[in-house]
């Protein structure tokens, strides 16, 4: 047990370092943006930490060194070629943080925002520890069946990051709710198969002794999207900008896992 802690309290250290870098970053571009990205690359830092430490089989830790990185690079490269590289106005959330957090605004960044997630990807890595502790090299079922949901819940994810993306630059599409592709069936396509990625993680992480614990992940991510800082909040400003014809959206289309429209 206090080598266990001691591989996580090693991740969390290199974590909350790299958080406080690009805390400062977001600080002297006044623009916090940015944490979208601290948040995907801190969990990279995680597997790899692990990677290195961690006494499983080889091919279990190429395993999901291999599935993490290639996650965190797609997305990560992903929100920070439109979210900074791009200039895109700092995020409604962030933004709304400012005006609570007052005069402390940048103290509270630092803490509540960029180190609490660190924090909390210290949880959100169990299932990369158990994969890359596991001494089986053979691989089960449940791992393959892991690496096709993980190839599926990828794939969706990053067509629905398109459908978006190219939704957007159409300039007649301002102020006009997204409804092709996979937003069609579902408000945030996006969120779904980022849930899925989790699955796919724990799935994979059920073939390692105690995978069980695994579990928490996917569950903490499904609560965290669905009811606190993933649909509620961004439909919150959503519905600020044009409420009319979000209202009827909401009406006819699951929040989370695609379905037909209702009547």
């Amino acid at each position: 047990m206090i080598e266990v802690l001691k591989h996580f309290l090693f991740g969390w250290l290199l974590v909350a370092i790299f958080m406080g870098i690009l805390w400062y970053y977001g600080k002297r571009k006044n623009n916090y943006n940015i944490v979208d990205v601290a948040w995907t690359f801190s969990l990279v830092i995680f597997v790899w930490v692990f990677y290195f430490l961690c006494n499983g089989a080889f091919e279990k830790k190429i395993l999901i060194v291999s599935l993490v990185s290639f996650w965190g690079f797609r997305l990560g490269g992903y929100l920070f070629i439109t979210r900074v590289l791009s200039g895109h106005k700092e995020d409604e959330r962030y933004a709304s943080f400012r005006e609570s957090y007052g005069e402390y605004v940048h103290r509270k960044f630092f803490t509540n925002i960029f180190q609490f997630q660190g924090a909390l990807n210290v949880v959100l890595s169990i299932p990369f520890y158990l994969i890359a502790s596991n001494p089986n090299s053979e691989f089960h079922v449940l791992e393959y069946l892991g690496v096709i949901l993980f190839i599926v819940a990828l794939m969706g994810e990053a067509i629905a990051d398109y459908q978006l993306t190219q939704f957007k630059k159409n300039p007649e599409n301002k102020g006009k709710n997204c409804e092709v592709g996979l937003w069609y069936y579902s408000r945030h396509p996006n969120y779904f198969f980022e849930w899925l990625v989790w699955v796919s993680w724990a799935l994979i992480s059920l073939a390692s002794p105690y995978g069980y614990v695994g579990l928490i992940s996917p569950i903490l991510m499904y609560i965290f999207l669905t009811r606190f800082t993933g649909i509620p909040i961004t439909e919150k400003f959503i519905l600020q900008k044009r409420e009319d014809i979000y209202k009827e959206y909401q009406r006819t289309t699951s929040a989370f896992f695609p379905w037909f429209k209702k009547g």
